[in-house]
């Protein structure tokens, strides 16, 4: 029987204090710059369909010049394989953390 690994994300809710510190660290970018991230998406994605890639995840990457490579992992290891898995599978748990900015 094969080892399912926990997605990082789906502790996200338990957390606090120290704990909350700690994975917020190992973020490959900041709480905020995720929240922005995520509002992109869905601005983006409230005028057109998702294409089943990360079109639009990675436009704000290149934006930002962020470390594409450490952020489409965390992403893609928390179930955000496209756009609208991105919102699907990570927006709701994250938003429900850290505010709906």
């Amino acid at each position: 029987m094969p080892i399912l690994k926990k997605r990082e994300i789906e502790s996200l809710e338990q957390l606090s204090g120290e704990e909350l510190e700690q994975f917020l660290d190992t973020l490959p970018a900041g709480q905020a710059t995720i929240s922005a991230l995520l509002d992109h998406i869905e601005d983006e994605l409230f005028e057109s369909e998702c294409n089943h890639s990360l079109q639009y995840a990675m436009k704000f990457m290149m934006d930002n010049r962020l470390d594409f490579g450490k952020l489409t992992h965390w992403l893609t290891a928390n179930g955000g394989y496209c756009d609208c898995k991105i919102m699907e599978q990570i927006a709701p748990i994250w938003r429900a953390k850290f505010g709906d900015d």
